[in-house]
């Protein structure tokens, strides 16, 4: 029984070294690290109950105790205090809706991960575990050669692209690739027999991917790892013949060749550029978090929490860009993320890990499987030389955990054992823990399982406001909310969003105001609530501010104080993102709309003087020469913004609404006419247009773009009451009163994730 036992939890090991390089699952908006970390839970958990179980039957406890065991825990110690003291301590825990690799939860899955191997592993074994993993990451990067020669396997929307991978970007699947090939090098001299013909093939076939991809962080990778082979293989003559140094000495050289001196081979394919912030700009973020207070020096903003450090310390040059609305999640390497995130305790007792395992590296040289520890350090040095040069996704993490497990396992097979006949007291420990990780465990699982459930629904919320049908996506986004106990911001911040667009469906249906009211009262309540508990859940959130000053500013003429909170929420944005102009833009045009015209010069301005081809903001701008009774001055300005976005159809629309005021009649036509062709379901646009038609004589045209009003907003009175006058040959206005307004659109607003 025990033995079965055991033998199960060698196989939940095996399944996780195999399955996390390979895995994802289509159902969700993060299709790979999500679904991961929510198979290393179950796996992890399930090998780790299974054995146990087996200990309590053998009714003896055996522990690979390790020195360098005291160093994971500590760093996941600190992991946890970062956690605790987080920005968002939600979704520092889970990682989602952060960065999923770098969350409480992946690293104590890893961890245990880690724990595990140690001790369930013999050291003979670890070569099968290797193996295994080979063949994962031998598969990973051939269904990656395939997506980059467009041989698309699966039928999925995001799988038919180039940039798809099982791993992560198209860099990162060669980073990993780069970090298998030292070990693969090793393995092809220690295997025999059929297992060395495949481990050869696999070898060809990553160094190709290396090719194809040609990412220098992934040769300096190779380089790295093929540098240790070359030195301890010219010191220890004993590993290897001397013949076989030819193999290291050609992944040098080709390390140098493409990773240094950075030589392009020709006629390959293209594959995806990657943005990311400088090392430089990711440094002085990190640095400016450190400052924030002296708990944030010590444990940093929190795992995953890169992204507001981001949002808060950019540089105004990146406005300039076309990345300056891009909020990244990740610096531009894992270890200067973990000093902004994790702060300079996070950051010491991770690279003491680094140090303590070239000591356990430098021990295993000295041991039985000497040749085999060279390898996996080998392999383990080019990861940590990507961590230094690129961010880490979870399976460059579970890469790195992998090599360190296996390398800790073969250099000391000790293990301190207590017989609980001889220790009672270990006996009743050994049964209190296994109970504490049972119901740990189960908790976790069932948490982890209900919010791969909740971001089901929450990809279908998001897929059915594309299609327009807010009422299905406020039900499926409540329905992520109560799985996740209402602990996730994103969720809160959408839904708050899709309340808007619901109470802009129920304007342009024209219903009665008596009935309007009765409506649309719920859904303003529902919208603030929605966006208030979206910034208490994460107040560090620009985006979660953000959305809530957009409600508000919707609601304004309609709920009493939303100028005043709109206000107040567009203020914290600009404390949170001092440098987006967006921001500015949008709080400018809320002093605009409270008549405070000064106020809105002044952050319009702020927002020009920021990124001086914005377009919002001069558009803004000409609203508030507008106000001031400056039409011409306001022509001007929107006249100029033009040259600047020629391709806006809300502001050809705009530019073309003052020159029909300003009675440029002929000049208003080519406007709304550019804005129609830019976007032909304007209904603004020919609302104006038809009117000008209308004015010209021009009765089948007139009718002609009022029949496509109605075919877009079918129960508009006003766009019927006009089409019934033109059809009977009468002007489109006779028997409408001045005070019925146009068709009232929403301008498009983005779901900010």
């Amino acid at each position: 029984m025990k033995q079965a036992l055991t033998k199960l939890s060698k196989i939940c090991l095996y399944l996780t070294v195999f399955l996390i390089p390979l895995f994802f699952l289509p159902w969700t908006a993060n299709v790979l690290d999500f679904p991961k970390q929510v198979l290393l839970l179950l796996l992890v958990f399930l090998s780790l109950i299974f054995w146990l179980i087996s200990c309590l039957i053998e009714g003896k406890i055996g522990l690979n105790f390790n020195w360098f065991n005291w160093l994971v825990l500590l760093f996941l110690a600190v992991l946890g205090i970062s956690t605790y003291f987080s920005f968002y301590p939600y979704g520092s825990f889970w990682g989602l809706p952060l960065d999923v690799n770098q969350g409480f939860v992946t690293g104590l899955g890893l961890v245990l991960f880690y724990f595990l191997v140690i001790n369930v592993f013999k050291r003979k074994e670890i070569f099968n575990l290797l193996f295994v993993f080979i063949v994962s990451g031998f598969l990973a990067g051939l269904f990656g050669i395939l997506q980059i020669f467009r041989q698309f396997v699966f039928p999925f929307d995001f799988s038919r692209m180039v940039s798809f991978n099982t791993i992560g970007s198209v860099n990162s699947l060669a980073i990993f690739a780069g970090s298998l090939l030292p070990l693969l090098s090793v393995l092809v001299f220690v295997a025999k027999g059929i297992k060395r013909i495949l481990l050869i093939f696999f070898e060809i076939s990553l160094l190709v991917l290396l090719f194809v991809v040609n990412f220098w962080v992934a040769w300096i990778v190779l380089f790295a790892g093929a540098a240790i082979l070359f030195v301890v293989g010219i010191t220890k003559r004993e590993i290897f013949k001397i013949n076989w140094l030819s193999l290291p000495i050609f992944l040098l050289a080709l390390g140098v060749i493409f990773g240094f001196l950075k030589i392009s081979l020709p006629g390959l394919p293209s594959t995806p550029l990657e943005v990311s912030p400088s090392h430089q700009a990711t440094w002085e973020i990190a640095v400016q978090t450190l400052k924030d207070s002296p708990l944030v020096s010590l444990v940093g903003s929190g795992p995953g929490t890169f992204v507001y450090n981001y949002s808060r310390f950019k540089s105004e040059v990146l406005n300039q860009t076309n990345f300056w609305a891009t909020r990244f999640n990740t610096g531009a390497s894992e270890i200067l993320d973990k000093l902004a995130t994790l702060g300079i305790l996070g950051l010491i007792s991770f690279l003491a890990i680094l140090v303590g395992i070239v000591l356990v590296a430098i021990k295993s040289l000295k041991g039985e499987e000497k040749t085999l520890g060279l390898g996996i350090f080998a392999g383990w040095l080019g990861v940590v030389v990507a961590f230094f040069f690129y961010p880490a996704n979870l399976s460059l993490n579970f890469l790195f955990w992998t090599f360190t497990a296996s390398l800790v396992a073969i250099s000391n097979e000790h293990k301190k054992s207590w017989d609980f006949e001889n220790y009672p007291k270990v006996a009743v420990l050994a049964s209190f823990v296994f109970i504490f990780l049972l119901i740990i465990g189960i908790i976790l699982n069932f948490w982890s399982i209900q919010r791969y459930l909740a971001e089901v629904d929450y990809l279908k919320g998001l897929k059915a406001i594309q299609t327009g049908d807010n009422t299905l996506a406020i039900n499926y986004i409540s329905g992520a909310i109560s799985k996740t106990n209402g602990k996730q911001d994103n969720y809160w911040r959408d839904l708050a969003q899709v309340y808007i667009f619901r109470i802009n469906e129920e304007f342009q249906k024209g219903t009665p105001p008596e009935s309007l009211t009765q409506v649309v009262s719920p859904l303003f309540t529902s919208a603030v609530n929605s966006a208030k508990t979206a910034t208490d859940l994460s107040p560090k959130s620009v985006a979660n501010w953000a959305v809530r000053g957009f409600v508000y500013r919707s609601l304004i003429g309609l709920v009493g104080g939303a100028e005043e909170w709109a206000t107040i929420s567009y203020k914290e944005a600009t404390n949170l993102e001092p440098t987006n102009p967006y921001l500015w833009t949008e709080l400018g045009r809320v002093h605009l709309e409270r008549d405070e015209i000064e106020k809105a010069k002044e952050n319009l301005n702020k927002a020009i003087s920021l990124k001086p081809d914005y377009a919002p903001a001069h558009f803004q701008m000409a609203r508030v020469f507008v106000k001031e009774g400056k039409t011409k001055e306001a022509i001007d300005r929107l006249e100029a913004t033009k040259w600047i976005a020629p391709f806006d159809s809300g502001l050809a629309f705009q530019l073309g609404l003052l020159y029909y005021q300003d009675k440029q009649f002929e000049r208003a036509k080519g406007e709304f006419e550019r804005a129609v062709i830019l976007n032909p379901n304007y209904s603004n646009a020919r609302y104006y247009l038809g009117l000008i038609y209308d004015t010209e004589g021009k009765k089948e045209e007139a009718i002609e773009q009022f029949e496509k009003i109605a075919e877009l907003n079918p129960d508009n009175s006003l766009v019927k009451k006009i089409l019934e006058n033109l059809k009977n040959n009468k002007p489109a206005l006779e028997g409408i009163t001045p005070s019925q307004p146009p068709i009232e659109e929403l301008p498009p607003e983005r779901i900010e994730k």
